[in-house]
C-alpha cells in the first residue's frame, strides 16, 4: 500500500464520499467532547438553544458536513485543481460562519433571536466547535482523501 500524499488531482466520486463519512464521525466525536467538556466548564444557560443539548450539536454537524461533501464533489467534478479551490471556499465559509457567533458577544443578542441567553463562554464553545470540525474537514477532504 503507498501512502504518499497528493494533493493535486481529482478524486473518484466514492473516495469524495468516504472523506465526507470520516469528517462528519470525526467532526461528530470531536464536537462532542468539546460540548461535553465545555458544559462543564462553562456551563451555558440551559435555554441557550444551540448548547441544549448534545441533538443541535450532532444534526447541525452532520447537516453541514453533507453540504461540504456534496460541495467537494462539485468541486471535484468541475475544477482542475479541487484541493486549492475548496480550501479557499472552506476557508470563506468558516469564517463567514463566525459572523453569527461573534454577534452573540452583543448583549441581548442571543435572546432577541429566541435562542436563550448567551454567555461569553457558550459563544467561545460554540466557536471552538466550529473550529474543530473546519480543521476535521479540511484534513479529510485535503489531505487524507488525497493518499495514494
Amino acid at each position: 500500500m503507498n501512502l504518499s500524499k497528493s494533493t493535486d488531482g481529482k478524486l473518484p466520486t466514492k473516495r469524495v464520499w468516504m472523506a465526507g463519512g470520516i469528517s462528519i464521525l470525526g467532526s461528530v466525536i470531536a464536537n462532542l467532547a468539546v460540548y461535553w467538556v465545555g458544559r462543564m466548564v462553562v456551563n451555558p444557560d440551559p435555554g441557550f438553544q444551540p448548547l441544549a443539548g448534545p441533538g443541535p450539536t450532532i444534526f447541525f454537524t452532520v447537516a453541514f458536513l453533507l453540504v461540504a461533501t456534496l460541495v467537494y464533489l462539485a468541486i471535484n467534478a468541475y475544477t482542475t485543481q479541487p484541493v486549492r479551490i475548496f480550501t479557499i471556499v472552506a476557508v470563506i465559509v468558516f469564517l463567514v460562519g463566525l459572523i453569527p457567533d461573534f454577534l452573540l458577544f452583543g448583549e441581548g443578542t442571543s435572546a432577541s433571536m429566541g435562542m436563550g441567553v448567551a454567555t461569553p463562554g457558550a459563544v467561545v464553545l460554540l466557536i471552538l466547535m466550529h473550529i474543530a470540525a473546519f480543521a476535521i474537514t479540511l484534513w479529510a477532504f485535503t489531505r487524507w482523501a488525497h493518499r495514494r
